[in-house]
C-alpha cells in the first residue's frame, strides 16, 4: 500500500516499572484515606476495581493488598491485565503505567499510575459525539449489515490519516480529523457497539510496521475490517474504498500478520451476501449494491482474465460495445505484467491504451482489477 503506520508508543500489556518502596519487614501505617484507596479482597475484586479506574481514566489509584512487596506487585500486574482485557476501547486507551508498592510483609499497597491517550474529559467528548454520530447514521430497520457499511463510510469520510504519526486516538478521530491506525479501530470500535454490533480490536503488523484494525460479528460469523487501509492517503474527500471490507482471514493475511489469539474468520463475505439475497428479500437492493460496491461480479467468469490473450478478448468485446474503458479481475496479476503492445497489436481497432491495477483481496491473494482505458479510430 506504500502508506506510512503509526501505532501506540506504550502497548498497553508492557509493565513500565515496579518499584519497591520500604522495607517489607517494617510495619507500614496506611496513611491513606478510604476515598483515596480502592480496598479489594480478590483477584476478581482487584480486576473490577481497576476496570472501573480504567474507565474513569484514572491516573494514578491505590489498591491494599495482602502479601509482601514483590507478591503485590505479581498480584496487581495480573489484575491489571485482567482488567484491560475486558474492553478493547479500554485497553487500546492506555499509553503506559507503573506500579510501586509498599508493605509491612502483611499488607502492601500498591499505587498504579496510568497515561492514556485520551484523558477523562476527551473520553467524555468521544462518548457525547459518537453518540450523536450513531444517532444520525442508523436508521430504523437497519440489520448489522447495514450499519458496518454505515459506520466504514462514515469514519472515511471524517477522519484523514495523520502522516505526522502523533494522533492515536478516537479522540484525535473527532476533535482534529486525524489520527493513526489504532485511532482509526477505536473509533470504528465504538461506533459499532454503539450499533450494537459484536466488534473487536486487533493488532498485529503490516509490511511497514505495527498496525491495528477490527473484527466484527456477522450472523455469526466474523471478518476483518480495516478502516485504515480502506482510507485513501493523502486523502481524498468524498472517496471510500473496500479493499479491506469485511475479509477472511486467508485474505488478510495477504499483508497482515498477527500472532494473538482472535476468533477465526473463515467465512467468505461473498457467500454471506448470496445467502441474504436468498433468505432477506426486503433488503435486496441493499445486498446488490453492496456486491457491486465489493467488486463481486468481476469474480464471474466472463469478467476475468487469467492471460494476456483472455484480455485481448475482453478487450474486442468492450471496443465492439462502443466502450473506451474496461475492467477486469487479472488473475495473478500482481505479479503477470501486462503486455500493452501485445494488446495493440491483438486488437487493431485500439490506437492507444494505459492500464492501472488494484489490489482485489475479494479474488485469488495475488489477483487484481485491471482497468484499460483506451482510444479507436
Amino acid at each position: 500500500m506504500g502508506k506510512n503506520r503509526g501505532y501506540r508508543a506504550g502497548m498497553a500489556g508492557v509493565l513500565l516499572s515496579a518499584v519497591l518502596i520500604g522495607s517489607e519487614a517494617a510495619p507500614f501505617p496506611f496513611a491513606a484515606s478510604a476515598a483515596a484507596e480502592t480496598a479489594a479482597a480478590s483477584a476478581g475484586q482487584f480486576s473490577s476495581a481497576i476496570f472501573q479506574k480504567l474507565q474513569q481514566r484514572s491516573e494514578s489509584f491505590t489498591l491494599q493488598v495482602p502479601g509482601s512487596a514483590s507478591a503485590s506487585l505479581k498480584t496487581a500486574e495480573q489484575a491489571f491485565e485482567t482488567a484491560m482485557k475486558q474492553d478493547d476501547y479500554v485497553n487500546y486507551a492506555i499509553k503506559s503505567y507503573r506500579y510501586a508498592s509498599q508493605s509491612d510483609g502483611k499488607r502492601a499497597k500498591v499505587t498504579i499510575q496510568v497515561t492514556y491517550w485520551e484523558n477523562a474529559s476527551q473520553y467524555a467528548y468521544v462518548e457525547s459525539k459518537t453518540k450523536q454520530i450513531a444517532a444520525s447514521i442508523f436508521k430504523t430497520g437497519m440489520n448489522d449489515h447495514q450499519k458496518v457499511k454505515a459506520v466504514h463510510d462514515w469514519v472515511l469520510l471524517h477522519v484523514a490519516y495523520d502522516r505526522t504519526l502523533r494522533k492515536h486516538s478516537a479522540y484525535d478521530a473527532l476533535a482534529t480529523g486525524q489520527t493513526v491506525c489504532q485511532g482509526y479501530a477505536s473509533l470504528t470500535y465504538l461506533l459499532l457497539k454503539k450499533g450494537g454490533v459484536t466488534v473487536r480490536i486487533a493488532e498485529g503488523t503490516v509490511p511497514t510496521g505495527s498496525h491495528a484494525w477490527n473484527l466484527v460479528k456477522l450472523d455469526g460469523k466474523w471478518y476483518h475490517l480495516d478502516t485504515t487501509f480502506d482510507d485513501p492517503v493523502p486523502d481524498v474527500k468524498g472517496r471510500t474504498e473496500y479493499g479491506y471490507y469485511l475479509l477472511t482471514d486467508a485474505q488478510i493475511r495477504a499483508d497482515h500478520k498477527w500472532t494473538l489469539t482472535y476468533p477465526a474468520a473463515t467465512t467468505s463475505y461473498r457467500t454471506a451476501l448470496s445467502g441474504l439475497l436468498k433468505t432477506d428479500p426486503k433488503r435486496k437492493s441493499f445486498y446488490n449494491g453492496l456486491s457491486q460496491t465489493l467488486g463481486y461480479p468481476y469474480l464471474q467468469p466472463e469478467n476475468t482474465a487469467k492471460s494476456t490473450s483472455d484480455i485481448a478478448s475482453r478487450l474486442k468485446a468492450a471496443v465492439k460495445a462502443g466502450k473506451s474503458a474496461l475492467t477486469v479481475r487479472y488473475v495473478n496479476g500482481s505479479s503477470a505484467k501486462v503486455d500493452l503492445q501485445a494488446l495493440l497489436d491483438a486488437v487493431s481497432a485500439v490506437t492507444s491504451i494505459r492500464s492501472s491495477a488494484a489490489r482485489f483481496p475479494a479474488g485469488g491473494a495475488n489477483d487484481v482489477l485491471l482497468t484499460l482505458t483506451f482510444q479507436t479510430d
